[in-house]
């Protein structure tokens, strides 16, 4: 009989765990969290990374041993009282931890454009069965609304191709039901994939959360604060519904740059004198300038023309003539060759005078797909079925499972982990689970498998 395959470097991964923590102890105001907490914390961090879940009585079977307890339902208490409780600075803390993680990771790593970082930005939807108020009042605390799913995937509005002339048709409200909206934000890396730097929860009960539009500015603020930090000049990158004109203004004056994609429903002023006209209308009088394929992602690549033209957009939040901010942008749109497909609008502050610029902005706008399958993995690792029903208790659960999967991310690229990385690829290859390449999940799955065989010297290198 064949002999196991053990992970025999974990203790190097678990050392890379203590480097990134040393790394963010030696940077200024950082503040040392209680060493139990910091324990407790280490706890739910490897029941994340080994159980791929965010349910508290797995997490609590992961670590039993070390919490002392008889049962799993008391572990899972333990640990639940932490997340709801405990002074642990979790905000602070994660965001020391991931810009130590970025400064750790080779700089070859990271995907740019124009010597600019990709900084790429998107909300998820996690929806929850919940009446908004339980028999005893013990439900979801500031749980709202959000989108509900069809098939496994949020229901989006009607998708339609703007044409001259012709009045927009009125699009249908999706049905909705009780949840939370998480807005992420982070640095896309070679092979399309995301390492987050920032995120944060929104609920439209939470009395002190303005908006969803405000929620997203932080996010992308504090991203691209991090990323000024790491001295990496940044792309901002966002898909339709995040291109709102207030933001694109503001960034093009703050002297941004981004890659949006839009509607082209928008009124823009265009020519010498400024003629004011839907932004549909002037890109369909504007030359072709060639052909280029754009990878849609699940869509797959599908062959365009490309066109591309130069407007003024403005915003006024009162309405008053001297409250009006405006912003001279470059639109590019891709229309498919194929009449079915919605044509791709972005909206830029790089150059796009030219079918190669154009190329590239349409080559921007496609790395965004990599928090989609950032998303998709650690969905698969729980990150919406979470139990907990405090609001700091769920904000603290999320940034556990971003700061796992950073972990993980980094341990893919690092140099020292090589052999980790081998090891992984026979276990899995052992068990006939190993796709072509050495993702995230799968990394994170052989962790999982290794911890089962071997829970004693997992407990020994990570936690002491």
């Amino acid at each position: 009989m064949q002999a196991p395959v053990a992970l025999r470097e974990r203790g190097r991964f678990a050392a890379l765990l203590n480097s990134v923590l040393q790394a963010a102890r030696r940077r200024t105001q950082w503040r040392e969290p209680d060493a139990r907490n910091l324990r407790t914390w280490r706890q739910v961090l490897l029941g994340v990374l080994v159980t791929r879940s965010t349910r508290l009585l797995r997490l609590g079977q992961a670590v039993l041993p070390e919490r002392q307890a008889s049962r799993a339902k008391t572990a899972a208490l333990g640990l639940g009282y932490f997340l709801a409780q405990a002074d642990f600075p979790i905000a602070g803390f994660s965001h020391r931890l991931l810009l130590a993680i970025v400064r750790a990771l080779p700089a070859e790593r990271l995907t740019q454009y124009r010597g600019r970082v990709l900084v790429v930005i998107d909300p998820t939807e996690y929806p929850k069965r919940s009446r908004g108020r339980g028999k005893r009042n013990r439900q979801m605390q500031y749980i709202g609304r959000v989108r509900r799913k069809a098939n496994g995937q949020p229901k989006a509005t009607p998708r339609r191709r703007a044409t001259s002339g012709q009045p927009k048709p009125a699009a249908a409200k999706p049905a909705t039901t009780f949840g939370y909206v998480d807005v992420w934000a982070g640095l896309v890396l070679t092979g399309k994939q995301f390492l987050p730097l920032a995120r944060q929860v929104f609920s439209s009960a939470h009395p002190k959360l303005p908006s969803q539009p405000a929620v997203e500015d932080a996010v992308l603020d504090r991203s691209l604060t991090m990323a000024r930090a790491l001295k990496l000049p940044s792309i901002a990158v966002g898909d339709r519904g995040l291109g709102r004109k207030e933001r694109l203004i503001a960034l093009a004056r703050r002297e941004q740059d981004f890659v949006f994609r839009i509607d082209a429903d928008i009124t823009g002023l265009s020519g010498p004198d400024q003629v004011p006209g839907l932004l549909a209308d002037l890109l369909e009088r504007q030359p072709w300038l060639g052909e280029t394929v754009w990878d849609g992602g699940d869509s797959g690549p599908t062959r365009c023309r490309v066109r591309a033209a130069r407007a003024t957009i403005r915003f006024s939040r009162t309405g008053r003539q001297a409250d009006v901010t405006e912003a001279s942008l470059n639109f590019v749109e891709l229309v498919p060759l194929d009449p079915d497909r919605d044509s791709l609008v972005l909206a830029t502050t790089l150059p796009a005078g030219t079918l190669a610029a154009c190329k590239g902005v349409a080559w921007v706008y496609s790395q965004r797909w990599s928090i989609e399958t950032a998303f998709e993995t650690m969905k698969a690792w729980g990150l919406e079925r979470f139990m907990v029903r405090s609001w700091r208790a769920i904000d603290r659960l999320l940034w556990i499972v971003a700061l796992a999967y950073a972990l993980v991310v980094l341990a893919l690229h690092d140099q020292r982990l090589a052999r980790l990385r081998e090891q992984a690829r026979s276990l899995l290859w052992h068990l006939t689970v190993l796709g072509r390449h050495l993702t995230p999940g799968k990394l994170a799955e052989a962790l999982g498998l290794d911890l089962l065989s071997h829970r004693r010297a997992w407990t020994a290198v990570w936690l002491h």
